[in-house]
């Protein structure tokens, strides 16, 4: 019994299989769809134009997302159904079933385009370590933690006074089992999203696990934060008129890290890595607040911090004062500044297929270079997605916990040299 749960869990639910099989199914759903409408033709057109009004207007309020033109098609065909469901009364049955399985085989297709979920094992992850409370970890004995922890915790917002949510830390076993203190790296989620992203989809955890695995139970600690506030929350990264992120992520979120941790307190030995908007983050942090990290991994990063148009960016975080916001732009802090005493070193990753962090990240790898910071750009195989940002993770995984200082005898992903990142 056992052998058939491990064989579903390793299902694939991304790759060209499974596209065929969504695909497949879409078009089958889309034939009866069209058969059904044209035996009753005369309500035909209102079912279409129903369908239409619903897909434009979703496309209408998620277009800021990039989201690809094919999955609003795919699921029109679903909405069709749920509208033939209502005004074809006889084939009701019939319809709300290709409504099901027309949906869920356009959510299969966003998965493939967004590497969210690549196997039916990752739709319900196993912890590779214990839950434990905050409290719980502050009295642990040395044996209590031997296989690590997960902590979910509060970070405050004394300083800044942003809303944030809770922070999930992964703790590793040379946490528990020694006095030693280590380096953090801390991780910055896209947007829409939470710092959940990356210890779901991102598999933070796991990976942090196999490289304790491979070094003695030693590895940096983990830590997930907060960096819109809210799910579908776009405040830039910035400090302005909506809201203080910088200050939180620069102040806030060491200090209570600090306070709550056992860690190495030398911020130069810490690394933050984000993925998409998280990405573009980073780079500001850097450029902003040199001292703040050391280490910087911005994965699938933005040119500039935007929300869709540079215009309306400037005029709604900044009154449209130009200058405040280039005050806050990382390619323009790196072309006006030197950083070359800064400490700082740098890593770009971006999907193959992803040409607008490609474009991006090419010019500020480059620009970083220019300024004094050591840097290094590379692509892995494909989209804006978690099939880039959770191997980009691994890539610079021992890299960054070298930059922390720690002796690294394994890297189990065979990923960056120190010597690849250079001038």
């Amino acid at each position: 019994m056992q052998s058939v749960i491990d064989f579903v869990r390793e299902i694939p639910l991304t790759g060209t299989a499974a596209g065929v099989i969504y695909v497949v199914l879409l078009v089958l759903g889309a034939d009866v769809v069209l058969w059904a409408g044209w035996k009753r033709w005369h309500r035909t057109g209102l079912t279409l134009a129903v369908a239409l009004a619903a897909v434009s207007a979703a496309w209408f309020i998620l277009r800021h997302w990039d989201i690809p033109l094919y999955l609003f098609a795919a699921g029109l065909v679903s909405v069709l159904a749920l509208v033939g469901v209502a005004v074809l009364p006889r084939l009701r049955v019939l319809l709300a079933l290709v409504a099901v399985v027309s949906a869920v085989s356009t959510a299969g297709l966003a998965n493939m385009e967004y590497g969210t979920y690549p196997t039916v094992a990752s739709l319900d992850p196993q912890p590779v370590a214990p839950e434990m409370t905050l409290d719980q970890v502050k009295a642990a004995s040395a044996t209590d933690g031997a296989h690590g922890a997960l902590v979910t915790f509060p970070v405050s917002s004394a300083v800044s006074g942003f809303t944030s949510r809770d922070a999930t830390a992964y703790l590793p076993p040379a946490y528990f089992t020694s006095n030693a203190t280590l380096p953090v790296i801390v991780l910055l989620h896209g947007n829409p999203g939470g710092p959940e992203q990356w210890f779901g989809s991102g598999e933070a955890a796991q990976t942090a696990d196999r490289f304790q695995a491979a070094n003695g139970g030693v590895s940096p600690i983990v830590i997930a934060v907060d960096a819109t506030g809210s799910e579908n929350a776009n405040p830039i990264c910035a400090n302005s008129s909506v809201a203080t992120v910088m200050t939180y992520l620069t102040t806030d979120v060491p200090n209570t890290i600090k306070a709550d941790f056992r860690v190495d307190a030398d911020q130069k030995h810490w690394t933050v890595a984000g993925l998409s908007y998280g990405g573009t983050c980073t780079l500001q942090i850097a450029t902003t607040h040199p001292s703040a990290f050391g280490s910087v991994i911005d994965l699938s990063g933005e040119a500039e911090p935007t929300i869709g148009t540079h215009a309306a960016t400037v005029e709604k975080f900044f009154g449209g004062d130009e200058s405040k916001y280039q005050a806050q732009n990382p390619a323009s802090l790196l072309t006006a500044h030197s950083y070359k005493d800064s400490g700082l070193a740098a890593v770009f990753i971006a999907g193959t297929a992803d040409e607008h962090a490609k474009s991006a990240l090419t010019d500020l790898s480059a620009k970083a270079r220019a300024a004094g910071i050591p840097a290094w750009y590379g692509t892995l195989e494909g989209g804006h997605s978690f099939d880039v940002w959770r191997p980009g993770l691994q890539r610079a995984f021992a890299w960054a916990a070298r930059r922390g200082g720690l002796t690294v005898t394994t890297d189990p992903f065979d990923g960056l040299k120190d010597s690849d990142v250079t001038l």
